[in-house]
C-alpha cells in the first residue's frame, strides 16, 4: 500500500520538457545528423572519383600494375569504408539522445548551453526531489522562451558539407566529361579500377592484337617476335620496337598491319619488351632445348610362322631397323619432353605425354620414313628422325660339334658324350645327330646309317649348346668307321636342314680295339726306346764333360759344348713329355676295354708313371745344372764326399728333387714335333685301307701350367706308403699350413673306393710366417743338387701317388670337382688374354688377332653354358638333399647370376677390352673356386698324429677299377639322360618312351654291377675292418640311390629328378673331404695297381695352388710388371679410348 502510493506520488511529481523546446531540439540533431554524413559521404565520393582518374592517368602512360590498381582503389575506399562510418558514430551514434544535442549548443551558445543542458538533465532524470515543480516548471518556461530567440541551425559544429560538394563535383564533371568523349577508354579505365584482380587489357589508341603469354623458344637460336594492329586501331604507327631484357632494342616497320621483330639467340629467360605507339606489350621468354628422342624401339612382331607370341624389342636410335620379311613394326619413341603432336610421313600419329607410338609399319621391302614431333610448347626437332627399314631374309641355322675329336676310336659299347652349338637368328627348332657309315668293299659292304633328335628348341633360342651322347650299342651301329654330323632346323617352312661338318669315328668290337691298342702301345713303346737312346748318348757325353780338368772347362769351346748339351736335354725331355701324355691316353683307352686286366695295366701306369717323373723333373734338372756350369766359375765347389761316382749314379745323377723350369726363354721347345700315338695315331684301323681325311683340323693347343707348388708352410715328412690311394686333390687357393707337430705315422695300406682331396684343413692358419731362409751361395746349390740327386737315383724304381691320378677325368663328376674345373678354365683364359697383343690398341689395330679373341670369346660362352648347366643340376640335387652348405652356394651363384656375367666377359673380349676381361676372368675363377670349397666342411679341431705304424686294410685293385668303371658309366648315364630331357618336346612319346626304357635297362646293369662290387667287398677275408665297412658303406648307399633312379627313369621320368638321383650317385661314390695343406714329402715304392689311372693324366696335387699368381703386364709380354692398381687404371683409360 505505501508503496503504491510513493509512485502515484513520484509520476505527479515528474515534469516533462514544453513541446516546443523538445521540437526545436529534435530539429536541431537531425540537421547535425544530415550536414555530418553528408560531409562523409562526399568525402568518399571524391577519394572514390579521385582514385579513378589516377588510374586513368596512369594508364595513359603505361599499363599500371595490378598491385598498384588494389592500392589506388582501396586508397579511394578509405572515405567510404572509414570515414563514413567514423562520422556516423561521432556525429549520430554518440548524440541520438536530447542530452547529446544539448551539449552540441555549448560548442556555439556556451551559456545558453547551459541552460539548456541543465532543463534537458532535470527532465530526463530528477533525481532531487526537495525541489519543488512549480519552480521546474517555471524554470523551463523561462528556458523554453530563450529557445525562441536563437535559430538552432546555425548551431551546427564546423560544417564543411559545401566544400566536400566542391571537391567531389570537380572530378565526377571531368569522369562524365571521359564517359561523354572517349566513351572506349572511360569504360576500359572502369573496368580496370574497380576489378583489378582481372587481367583487363589496357585501352590504348594503337590496339594490337593477341596476348602477352609466356613464349617459348629454342635455346640459344634467334627467333622471331610478331605482332600485329587490330583492324579498328585508332592509331597505325609506321614503326613498332622490341627490347629483350637491358639488351639493344630492335625496331621493325609496319608491314600492313604487322610488325615483325628478329630478336637474337638467347639463352637466360627474360621478357621482350613491345612499344608500338602508345600500346605497351612485355612478352616472357623461355629459351629451351628442343625436344629431343630419349628412346626410340620398335616393337615388332614377327611372322606367325616364328610362333614367337610376345613381340620383339629393338633399338633404333641408329636409323637402320632390321626386320625379317612379313615382320609388321610399331616404333615406340620417348622425348625428354611431354608432346602435343607428332607426325610419321605427315600422319598423325598417337601421343600419351612424352611418348609416340606409331600405327603398325609392315615391312615388304625396304623403306625410309621420316618421324617429327612437337612438344606443348611449341618447339619441334630440328631434323626429323629418318629410320630405314631393311627387309631381310630369314637366314639358315648354323650348327657345330663342340668336345668331340676326328679320327677317334670308339668302343661298340662305349658312350661318347659331346656338346652341339647351333644358332639362328630367330630360333632353332631341332637338333640331332646323323650317322653314315662309310662304305667299303671288303670290311664295309652295307655300312649303317641313323639319326636320332637331340634337343628341341625354342622359337626364342636364339644359341643353343645342348649335351649329346652317340653309343654304337644303342643305335645298333656295327663296328665300322663312320661320318657323323649334326644338323639344325629352324621355323621357316619347307627349308632343308643344315648340317654340321663331318666327324670319323672308328666303331670297334672290344677284341678289335685290344688288337689296334696293342699295336699303337707297340709304337709308343719303340718312341720311348729312342728317347732312351738319345739320353744315353747324352749321359756318356755328359761324362765325357765331368772327367775333363777344372781348368779345361774354362774353354770357351767348351762351356758352349755344355750349353748345347743344356739344350739337346731339355729337347729330349720334351720329347718325353709328350711321349707321357700320349701314353696316358693310351692307358685312358686301354682302361675303357674290360679285355685289359688290372695286371696288364699296372705296367703300362708303371713305366708312364717313370717316364713322367724323368721328363718333368730329372732331365729339366740335368739340363738346369748344365746350364747353370756353363756360367759358373771353373773352380769346383769342395765335394761333399770322396769317391768315384757308380754307374748307376752316373746313369740317374743328372736329377734332382724338385721340380726346375723345363726351358728357358727364348729355347725351342720340340714337343711340337713329337709323333702322336694312340687315339690320334696317323695308322688307320685295321678295318679302314687308309684314314679318310680330317675336315675339322684341329688348332693349336695351349699348355699352362696353371699355378704353382706352396713355398710357404713346414712340408711334414711322411714315411713311404707301399700302397698307393686312390684319391685326387684338386686344385685350390688355399694358403699352405704348417705340418702338425711330432712325426708323422707311418702309413701302410688303405686302398679303397675314390675319393676326392681339397687341400686346406678350412681353418684359419693364424702362425706367422715372417722368418724366411737366408738365400744359400752357389757352391752349397751345386752339393744339395748332387745329394738330391742320389736320393732320387736310389728311388728311381718306387713310385709313388699313380692311384690319385685317376680322377682327373671326373671333372665333370661331384659339383666340388666341376666348380674346380670351371675354376680352372677361368684362369687359363684370363693367361692367354694376358699373351693377347692387342691391349691398349684401337680396334682397327687391334684386328690381326681377331681370330683368337673370337676363340677365346667362343670358350668363355661355352664356360657359361657349363655354369649355368651346374645350377641346374644342384637345384635339383638341392630339392632331394637338402643341405646348409649346397643352399647357402646355390643362393649366391643364383644371385651373382653367373653364367649371364660370364658370358658378359665373351662380349668384352670381342669389344677388345683385354684388361677388363682379364680382370673379370680372374675374378670369377676365385668366385668359382671359393663356392667349391664351401660346400666341404672344414676338418674339425684335433689333436696331432702319433709316430709310428698305421697300417690299414685294402681293397683289391680289380675292385677299385669297377667301381671306377661304375662312376664312369654313371656320368655317361646322366648326360643320356640330360639329352633325351632336351629332345622330349621334338619326339614322339613312345619314342621318349622307347629311349628311356633304354636308360632304365643301362641304369638296372650298373645297380647289378655296384651290387656285384658290394657282395665282393662284403667277402673279402678282411671285410670286418672298419675301413673295409666304410667302403662296403658306401657302395651299398650307391646302390641304393640306383634302385630310387631306376624308378624315376621307368615313370618315364628324364627330368631334374632323375639328374638329381645320378648326381647322388657320383657324390656318394666320389666322396670330398679335407686334408691339411701340409704336403708331405713321400717316397714309395711302385703300387700294385697303378694300371687304374684309366680316367686321368695326372693329379692336381703339386700344381694346385693358385695363390700368389703374379699377374703379366697386359700389353705384352716382355716388360716391367705393373702393380695391379696400376693395371686397372691403364685398363680403363684404354677402354674410355677404344670406347669413342
Amino acid at each position: 500500500m505505501n508503496q503504491t502510493k510513493e509512485k502515484t506520488r513520484s509520476e505527479k511529481d515528474t515534469v516533462g520538457l514544453p513541446p516546443r523546446m523538445q521540437d526545436a531540439l529534435e530539429q536541431y540533431r537531425k540537421r547535425v545528423w544530415i550536414i555530418k554524413l553528408a560531409e562523409g559521404t562526399l568525402a568518399a565520393i571524391f577519394g572514390i572519383m579521385i582514385s579513378y582518374l589516377v588510374v586513368f592517368g596512369l594508364d595513359r602512360l603505361f599499363d599500371t600494375p595490378t598491385l598498384l590498381r588494389v592500392l589506388i582503389l582501396l586508397t579511394g575506399m578509405v572515405g567510404m569504408v572509414f570515414f563514413l562510418p567514423l562520422k556516423y558514430y561521432n556525429w549520430v551514434w554518440r548524440h541520438r539522445s536530447l542530452e547529446g544535442i544539448a551539449r552540441l549548443l555549448q560548442h556555439k551558445f556556451p551559456r545558453f548551453g547551459n541552460h539548456v543542458l541543465g532543463i534537458v538533465e532535470l527532465a530526463s532524470n530528477r533525481s532531487d526531489t526537495s525541489a519543488s515543480p512549480a519552480l521546474v516548471e517555471a524554470a523551463m518556461r523561462q528556458v523554453d522562451a530563450e529557445v525562441a530567440k536563437h535559430n538552432l541551425a546555425d548551431a551546427v559544429p564546423n560544417p564543411r558539407h559545401r566544400r566536400w560538394a566542391w571537391a567531389a563535383g570537380v572530378p565526377i564533371i571531368l569522369v562524365v566529361i571521359g564517359i561523354l568523349v572517349i566513351p572506349a577508354t572511360s569504360r576500359n579505365t572502369l573496368a580496370r579500377w574497380l576489378t583489378p584482380w582481372r587481367n583487363v587489357e589496357r585501352y590504348t589508341f594503337a590496339q594490337l592484337e593477341g596476348n602477352a603469354d609466356r613464349r617459348v623458344v629454342a635455346y640459344a637460336e634467334p627467333f622471331d617476335v610478331e605482332t600485329r594492329l587490330k583492324e579498328d586501331s585508332p592509331w597505325k604507327p609506321e614503326s613498332g620496337e622490341a627490347r629483350y631484357a637491358d639488351q639493344t632494342p630492335i625496331v621493325a616497320e609496319r608491314d600492313g598491319a604487322s610488325y615483325k621483330f628478329q630478336l637474337p639467340p638467347q639463352t637466360k629467360e627474360g621478357s621482350v619488351a613491345l612499344r608500338v605507339g602508345d600500346a605497351r606489350r612485355s612478352i616472357p621468354v623461355e629459351p629451351k632445348l628442343r625436344p629431343a628422342l630419349k628412346d626410340l624401339t620398335a616393337k615388332v612382331q614377327l611372322p606367325d610362322y616364328l610362333q614367337r607370341q610376345e613381340p620383339r624389342i629393338d633399338d633404333v636410335r641408329g636409323g637402320i631397323v632390321n626386320l625379317v620379311k612379313g615382320s609388321a613394326a610399331t616404333l615406340e619413341a620417348t622425348t625428354t619432353r611431354e608432346l602435343s603432336e607428332a607426325t610419321l610421313n605427315n600422319r598423325p600419329q598417337k601421343v600419351e605425354g612424352a611418348r609416340v607410338t606409331t600405327e603398325p609399319i609392315s615391312v615388304e621391302t625396304t623403306t625410309e620414313m621420316h618421324l617429327t614431333w612437337r612438344d606443348r610448347f611449341g618447339l619441334a626437332a630440328r631434323d626429323p628422325q629418318v629410320l630405314r627399314f631393311e627387309a631381310l631374309n630369314d637366314e639358315a641355322p648354323t650348327v657345330a660339334l663342340s668336345k668331340l675329336k676326328n679320327n677317334q676310336v670308339v668302343i661298340s659299347n662305349e658312350v661318347l658324350a659331346f656338346e652341339i652349338q647351333a644358332a639362328d637368328d630367330f630360333g632353332v627348332k631341332r637338333i640331332g645327330l646323323e650317322w653314315e657309315g662309310i662304305r667299303n668293299p671288303i670290311h664295309n659292304p652295307e655300312p649303317s646309317s641313323g639319326e636320332k633328335i637331340v634337343s628341341a628348341g625354342t622359337p626364342t633360342a636364339d644359341t643353343l649348346t645342348v649335351a649329346a651322347t652317340f653309343s654304337p650299342k644303342r643305335e645298333s651301329v656295327k663296328p665300322q668307321s663312320l661320318r657323323l654330323r649334326a644338323y639344325a632346323e629352324d621355323y621357316l617352312p619347307n627349308r632343308d636342314r643344315i648340317y654340321s661338318s663331318h666327324l670319323v669315328l672308328h666303331v670297334l668290337t672290344p677284341s678289335e680295339h685290344f688288337k689296334w691298342l696293342v699295336g699303337q702301345m707297340q709304337l709308343w713303346t719303340g718312341a720311348a726306346k729312342d728317347v732312351h737312346d738319345k739320353e744315353l748318348q747324352l749321359h756318356q757325353i755328359n761324362r765325357e764333360l765331368r772327367d775333363l780338368p777344372p781348368e779345361t772347362l774354362d774353354d770357351p769351346a767348351q762351356r758352349k759344348r755344355i750349353q748345347e748339351q743344356a739344350a739337346a736335354e731339355r729337347a729330349n725331355a720334351a720329347r718325353l713329355d709328350s711321349l707321357v701324355e700320349t701314353g696316358t691316353e693310351l692307358v685312358q683307352e686301354a682302361a675303357k676295354n674290360e679285355e685289359f686286366d688290372a695286371e696288364q695295366l699296372e705296367a703300362w701306369g708303371d713305366i708312364i708313371e717313370q717316364l713322367d717323373e724323368i721328363a718333368g723333373q730329372r732331365m729339366p734338372s740335368v739340363a738346369d745344372l748344365l746350364s747353370r756350369a756353363a756360367e759358373a766359375p771353373g773352380a769346383p765347389a769342395e765335394p761333399a764326399s770322396t769317391g768315384e761316382p757308380t754307374d748307376s749314379e752316373g746313369q740317374g745323377g743328372q736329377a734332382a728333387q724338385g721340380q726346375q723350369s723345363s726351358s728357358t726363354e727364348g729355347e725351342p721347345n720340340d714337343s711340337a714335333k713329337v709323333e702322336k700315338y694312340g687315339p690320334d695315331s696317323i695308322l688307320p684301323p685295321e678295318s679302314l685301307d687308309e684314314i679318310p681325311e680330317d675336315p675339322n683340323k684341329p688348332g693349336k693347343g695351349v699348355s699352362v701350367n696353371r699355378s704353382k707348388p706352396p713355398q710357404d708352410g713346414k712340408p711334414g715328412f711322411t714315411p713311404a706308403n707301399p700302397t698307393p690311394t686312390v684319391s685326387d686333390v684338386e686344385s685350390g687357393f688355399n694358403k699352405g699350413e704348417d705340418a702338425a707337430e711330432g712325426q708323422a705315422p707311418q702309413v701302410v695300406g688303405g686302398l679303397r673306393i675314390p675319393t676326392t682331396m681339397l687341400k686346406g684343413s678350412g681353418r684359419n692358419n693364424e702362425k706367422s710366417e715372417d722368418e724366411e731362409a737366408p738365400a744359400p751361395q752357389a757352391a752349397d746349390l751345386v752339393l744339395e743338387a748332387v745329394e738330391e740327386q742320389q736320393e732320387l737315383l736310389d728311388a728311381f724304381a718306387k713310385l709313388a701317388d699313380e692311384m690319385s691320378k685317376l680322377l682327373v677325368s671326373f671333372e665333370n663328376s661331384t659339383f666340388v670337382k666341376r666348380l674346380k674345373a670351371a675354376s680352372r678354365k677361368q684362369i687359363d683364359i684370363a693367361v692367354d688374354l694376358n699373351n693377347l697383343d692387342s691391349f691398349g690398341l684401337d680396334r682397327t689395330a687391334a684386328e690381326n688377332n681377331q681370330s683368337d679373341r673370337e676363340r677365346l670369346a667362343e670358350r668363355e660362352t661355352n664356360e657359361s653354358e657349363a655354369v649355368s648347366t651346374i645350377i641346374q643340376d644342384m637345384v635339383a640335387y638341392s630339392d632331394r638333399r637338402p643341405s646348409p652348405n649346397y643352399l647357402r652356394v646355390l643362393s649366391e651363384m643364383q644371385d651373382a647370376l653367373a653364367p649371364n656375367q660370364i658370358q658378359d666377359i665373351a662380349k668384352t673380349i670381342n669389344k677388345n677390352f683385354v684388361g677388363q676381361s682379364t680382370i673379370e676372368a680372374e675374378f670369377w675363377a676365385d668366385t668359382l673356386d671359393r663356392w667349391a670349397e664351401q660346400l666341404v666342411d672344414p676338418l674339425p679341431d684335433g689333436p696331432p698324429p702319433e709316430g709310428g705304424m698305421m697300417e690299414l686294410p685294402n681293397l683289391p685293385p680289380e675292385i677299385v677299377l669297377e667301381v671306377l668303371r661304375i662312376i664312369d658309366r654313371e656320368i655317361q648315364l646322366r648326360e643320356e639322360t640330360r639329352e633325351l630331357e632336351q629332345a622330349k618336346e621334338a619326339i614322339t612319346t613312345d619314342a621318349y618312351t622307347e629311349r628311356s626304357i633304354a636308360l632304365y635297362d643301362t641304369q638296372i646293369t650298373l645297380t647289378e654291377d655296384t651290387r656285384e662290387v658290394a657282395a665282393q667287398i662284403s667277402l673279402l677275408p678282411n671285410a670286418e675292418e672298419r675301413l673295409i665297412q666304410q667302403q662296403l658303406a658306401k657302395v651299398t648307399a650307391a646302390a641304393d640311390v640306383m634302385d630310387e633312379v631306376e624308378d624315376i627313369l621307368a615313370e618315364p621320368d628324364t627330368g631334374p629328378k632323375a639328374i638329381a638321383a645320378i648326381t647322388e650317385v657320383i657324390e656318394i661314390l666320389l666322396q670330398t673331404c679335407r686334408i691339411p695343406n701340409t704336403p708331405p714329402i713321400t717316397t714309395a715304392p711302385p703300387a700294385t695297381a697303378a694300371a687304374l689311372m684309366l680316367m686321368g693324366i695326372g693329379d692336381d696335387t703339386g700344381t694346385a695352388f693358385l695363390e700368389n699368381r703374379s699377374p703379366r703386364q697386359a700389353t705384352g709380354k716382355a716388360g716391367r710388371v705393373l702393380p695391379e692398381e696400376f693395371r686397372q687404371g691403364l685398363d680403363a683409360y684404354f677402354n674410355v679410348l677404344e670406347g669413342r
